[in-house]
């Protein structure tokens, strides 16, 4: 099978994306941009989910989870309190992760990892940006990866792909 046949055959929308998160599940966004539409079809589904814990390094995106009424569903965890979330910090409502990244403990493996890529290249390799960071081994690591192609995003060499 060739790798358009391959990569067609996983595409599915946002929606379809946010439908593999449970409740109780633990999903990651990669460092760099969060992954938009699939963060907004997760945000979406508020009222069905329940105490998903959510590690997000530096939040960029308003999805909603910031807000008072969300704990119960989204427990959502920074690295680094950006000023979209820094309310929520203040409040409690959003802890800052970076305690759970103390030398010793096991690193937090999620049930889901969502990361942001390029198109595919003529040779069908989706390169992870400009923010590449950890990226490569936390898709390794990951018990399910969904990735949201951004057309617009960098492709950068290197083994980063």
């Amino acid at each position: 099978m060739r790798w358009q046949e391959v990569y067609s055959s996983k595409l599915i929308s946002p929606e379809d994306a946010a439908g593999f998160v449970k409740s109780g599940d633990t999903v990651a966004f990669t460092m760099g941009r969060e992954a938009f539409a699939i963060g907004l079809a997760i945000a979406a589904r508020k009222e069905e989910l329940k105490d998903v814990k959510v590690y997000i390094p530096f939040p960029g995106y308003d999805f909603g989870w910031y807000d008072a009424g969300w704990e119960s569903s989204f427990d959502i965890k920074v690295f680094m309190p950006m000023p979209i979330c820094q309310e929520a910090v203040d409040a409690r409502r959003c802890d800052i992760a970076i305690l759970e990244m103390v030398p010793g403990q096991e690193p937090v493996i999620p049930d889901i990892l969502l990361t942001e890529v390029s198109p595919p290249d003529e040779k069908g390799f989706c390169s992870f940006g400009q923010s590449l960071w950890n990226k490569r081994q936390q898709v390794k690591e990951a018990k399910l990866v969904i990735a949201e192609v951004n057309e617009n995003l960098i492709r950068t060499f290197g083994d980063n792909f």
